[in-house]
């Protein structure tokens, strides 16, 4: 028997602690937060499995409404997770940076403008003290899991020299309640020059969050699993979908 209908089980990125905190605060609604490690993205095999046992741990409990999924296709890291007995809800999301921007019109509207652009936020530092080689893994220059000595990442980086050119533009996603936007920004402006791409900042948005948050049924942003079904990627039409 559920002990509190009007409670929600988050389980998110942890790149994105500070903005669902926040998203949650704004939708005034009463929410526990698991955050999975950053870089499970990764692996998505490993991340279908570690989100799946969270999904089934919160199910059990009984405490809790629905189960918030603070994740996107992630790699296809999201298909084959199942909804136990509660509902599982998605944001039909490439990835997080649509969750950090508001909405997949504003992702889609800077990725026409320059898709070579690698976005930087308050929470992606949080959880990248090491941020250059976190960095490096982002542009397959190191994998994951994997440190170089010195002396071979810099013949790795010369013999990779090409990914540079994919990339031209850094953006740092603020937030008004981002209070380490000044540094993090100053942090983003000296990797943007480093690499020789083009500084902006964007301002991020909520708005998704909240949606996600507090949605009862499906739409073209929100995807509601209805207990017993499960994630699959429909290829054509670029969503997830549900089935069984």
């Amino acid at each position: 028997m559920t002990k509190n209908n009007n409670k929600v089980y988050v389980i998110a990125c942890k790149v994105l602690s500070i903005d669902i905190r926040n998203a949650a605060e704004k939708a005034n609604i009463k929410a526990d937060f698991e955050f999975m490690p950053f870089g499970l993205h990764e692996t998505p095999v490993e991340l279908t499995r570690e989100v799946q046992k969270t999904i089934d741990k919160a199910s059990d409990s009984g405490d809790y409404s629905r189960i918030i999924l603070g994740y996107g296709i992630c790699g296809k890291g999201t298909e084959g997770l199942k909804a136990r007995k509660i509902p599982l809800v998605i944001p039909q999301a490439h990835d997080c940076i649509t969750l950090f921007l508001g909405s997949d019109t504003a992702y889609k509207e800077q990725f026409n403008k320059c898709p070579g652009t690698y976005y930087f936020t308050a929470g992606w530092f949080d959880e990248n003290p090491n941020y250059e080689q976190s960095l490096r893994i982002g542009l397959n220059v190191e994998k994951f899991g994997k440190t170089y000595k010195a002396e071979d990442l810099k013949i790795i980086e010369q013999f990779l020299a090409g990914w540079q050119k994919n990339y031209s533009r850094a953006v740092f996603v603020t937030s008004a309640e981002n209070k380490d936007d000044a540094r993090y920004r100053q942090i983003t402006k000296g990797i943007a020059e480093k690499y020789g791409w083009k500084y902006e900042e964007l301002l991020g948005s909520t708005r998704l969050l909240e949606k996600l948050l507090v949605a009862q049924k499906s739409d073209e942003e929100i995807l509601v699993v209805q207990p017993g079904s499960s994630l699959v990627f429909n290829a054509v039409t670029g969503k997830l979908e549900t089935t069984g």
